[in-house]
Formats: C-alpha cells, structure tokens, sequence
C-alpha cells in the first residue's frame, strides 16, 4: 500500500482539540504529542489536504500554490504512516508579526528536550522536483538510512516538505514557486523566534538547545526570497540559529554582498556553512542553461572577503563515484566524509 494512501487520520475536522484564533494566525492542535516516540520524525509542509469519502485524508501530492497554511506532522518509519499534530494559518497576505496563543514548538521542546533529553535540533529545507511522496517518504526514509540512529537518536530533525514538483528543465518556474514555499515558510520561522524569545518561559527551564537549518538546491531559493520580503517588510533579524548551512545552493554567487540576500545573516546565526562541489554537473548545466553561475558550484563571490562568520568547504576532493550518481547534487544523502561532518559538528578536516 502506498504511503499517502496510510493517512488513517480519521480524525477528521471533528476531533479538533484545540482552535484559536489571535492576531494573524489561526492554529489548531489536533494530537496528543506523548506519544510521540524515537521511531517517528517531525516535518511541516505547506501543500493542501485532501479529504476522502471516507473522512480519511492525505496531502496533495503536486502542488505549487501558496496556500498560507502550515501543518507540522510525524511521519512513523515503523509502520510507514503520518500523525497529523498541529495546523497553523496566517490570515494575511503580510508575513506573521503578531503573538500566537498556541505554539507548537513549547510542545515539541517539553516532549524532545525534557522528556527525551534531545538537546540538537535540525531542520531541512529540501529542493523541487519531488513529489510529496519523495518529499517525505522517500527523503526521510533515506536521511534515516543515511545518518543512521545515531543522528535520530541525539537530535530532533525537522523537514520542510514544500509545495513545488517540476522537471529539473523548469527552473525558473521553480524559482517563482520558491515564493509561494518562502511565504509559507515564514509562518515556521515567525513561531519559532517567538517561543526562543519568550524569556519568562525560559527562567525555569534548560535553553541549551542548538538549532541547525540546512538548506538544499532550490532550498536555497526558497530562503533568499523569503529574506528579501522580510526585508521588504522591515521585519528586523532575530538570531535563533547556531548554523545555517547551504548545500547544492542555486542562490547567486553575489548573495553575500552588501544589499543582498545574503548580508548580515550573522544577526540570525552563530555561523553560517557554504558547501561547494566544483563537480555538482547539475548546477553546473543549469548554469550554462540560463547563464547564471551558481554559489554551490563555483562558490561565493570575493571568497577570501566574506566575514569569518562565513566557512567555505570545498566538497570536490571528498565526492565519490556513489554521489555522482545523482550528478554530483545529491551528495548531503550520499557523502560519507560529509555525514561525519554533520553528525559531529567539527567541520574541521572540511577546512583544513
């Protein structure tokens, strides 16, 4: 049986727990997250629900609308199913400035930090041309595989399963979609700095997490429009991440310089992670196709000028048959040298 077809969310709209609404956003909690357990993993996602006959649902499985709506889930791998938790809607077009009443993330800290004592957290921002069912079941299922317990079991990992399926020769409706999962996305981000900045909340209670977000491929699309319209908006910074990393990133190689995108991310991270793999022949067609070099393939612009908050890894040396497989732009699943990395922390041998 198809994954999508295990949505025996028979919960349907009558066993809402919990609706609310507070300034700009709506939210519903729909689940009970004590049970959550070390064989599931979270993810949100932006793509549109589909209710059947039967009051079973399921989340369309191509979708590039903006749909203003966030549902943040658990995807089991022991049974290969999805537990709907939590629905959050901004009601305006602008992005979400205002309180929310119910947060998901003060459920999600109690249940991975205090009761599991889960002190990482890690969210991933994917790239297009996967369906939802690649998105999750596929994406997820192979990051398990690929970094193993030993990732799952110490930290907390977070996808973002965003709305956008097109062929890798549709790049430039790809980069329009990327608008629509960055107006989404800002939901996510407007909640998260909200709950690391309630201080009451915090006097009692250990703020020892570390929160990592990694973009990848179109990912990083998704985040440049997304800062470029908080900027529009005069939506200052806040600082919640301890990295940002970009990977396969198809964001311009002037991202980092003044007035762009990419300037002054110290004020949101500790540090940020440029990954560069002159061998990424994906990005590097893509390049040729439409005449724009890109930052994951040739690197940023004026390297040796960028801020120290900035680390620059040259992939190229370490890529192996097993990662050209996918063209040389998959290998965040497939690099070994790069999962050690990340599972560690250190970045060292990456610079040395």
């Amino acid at each position: 049986m198809k994954f999508y077809r295990l949505f025996s969310l028979v919960l349907g709209l009558s066993f809402f727990i919990t609706e609310m609404v507070f300034g700009q956003i709506e939210t519903t909690d729909f689940s009970n997250y004590n049970s959550f357990k070390p064989s599931k993993s979270y993810f949100f996602t932006n793509r549109p629900i589909v209710i059947n006959e039967d009051n079973s649902i399921y989340f369309q499985n191509k979708s590039t609308i903006q749909t203003n709506t966030l549902y943040f889930c658990s995807y089991d791998f022991d049974n290969d199913s999805i537990e709907l938790l939590y629905r959050a809607v901004n009601l305006s077009d602008s992005f979400p400035t205002t309180n929310v009443k119910h947060n998901i993330f003060y459920e999600m800290y109690e249940n991975q930090r205090l009761v599991r004592g889960i002190r990482h957290f890690y969210i991933v921002v994917g790239g297009y041309g996967k369906s939802f069912d690649k998105q999750v079941n596929s994406y997820m299922r192979r990051l398990k595989e690929n970094y193993g317990d030993s990732l799952f079991n110490k930290a907390t990992i977070l996808t973002y399963a965003w709305g956008v399926e097109d062929d890798a020769y549709q790049y430039y409706n790809a980069v329009r979609e990327s608008k629509n999962g960055a107006a989404d996305f800002a939901i996510f981000q407007h909640m998260l700095e909200e709950f690391l900045s309630d201080e009451e909340y915090f006097k009692n209670r250990p703020k020892d997490i570390t929160i990592s977000i990694v973009f990848s491929s179109m990912g990083n699309m998704l985040f440049k429009e997304y800062l470029e319209m908080r900027k529009q908006q005069n939506i200052p910074l806040k600082k919640v991440y301890n990295r940002i990393l970009f990977v396969g990133s198809v964001a311009p190689r002037n991202a980092f310089e003044a007035g762009n995108a990419f300037y002054n991310l110290d004020q949101m991270a500790n540090d940020v992670d440029v990954f560069v793999n002159r061998k990424d022949y994906l990005l590097k067609m893509s390049s040729i196709a439409h005449l724009k070099n890109r930052m994951g393939n040739k690197g940023p612009r004026k390297e040796k000028k960028l801020p120290d908050y900035v680390n620059i890894f040259h992939m190229e040396n370490i890529i192996t048959i097993q990662d050209m497989a996918g063209m040389g732009h998959d290998y965040l699943l497939t690099n070994t040298v790069l999962q050690d990395e990340l599972l560690g922390d250190i970045y060292k041998s990456l610079a040395e």
